[in-house]
């Protein structure tokens, strides 16, 4: 094993999602949507985007700041989805990669749909990681 870690798609100071299943590259998704690059898709369920990022760490005090200012949530960035691989009815398999407290708070306050930017799967190179090759951060691999 080698004692340097090389990650690629990646700049110092650069926010990540990381999981089990891979590593993203929060602020070069952000940047291109904010660019233009991608669109806006609307309409997805609060309630169904919540129970499928119920594993994932979240802060319940940032939860509740939100709550508690929920003005503060019209001018935040809608969330971002990307896709990757399908499910075996073949629909796409889409994860959420930012968003995780602000689709908390909007579940809170009551929303039941959103919009957010998807990377389609076709595209989604440029904001995935890698680590030594390996799409899995070494902290987030499983413990055997």
């Amino acid at each position: 094993m080698s004692d340097v870690l090389i990650v690629s798609n990646y700049f110092l100071g650069d926010v990540t999602f990381d999981s089990d299943r891979g590593s993203w590259n929060v602020t070069r998704a952000q940047h291109d949507f904010f660019a233009g690059k991608h669109t806006v898709y609307g309409d997805f369920d609060i309630d169904e985007t919540v129970a499928q990022s119920c594993n994932v760490s979240v802060d319940e005090d940032k939860i509740a700041e939100m709550v508690a200012h929920p003005e503060a949530l019209i001018d935040s960035p809608p969330l971002i989805f990307v896709e990757e691989g399908q499910s075996e009815d073949g629909r796409p398999v889409i994860w959420l990669i930012d968003g995780h407290h602000r689709v908390r708070a909007l579940q809170q306050l009551g929303f039941t749909r959103c919009a957010a930017y998807v990377i389609e799967e076709k595209d989604a190179a440029p904001y995935r990681m890698f680590f030594n090759g390996e799409r899995i951060a070494p902290w987030m691999r499983r413990k055997a």
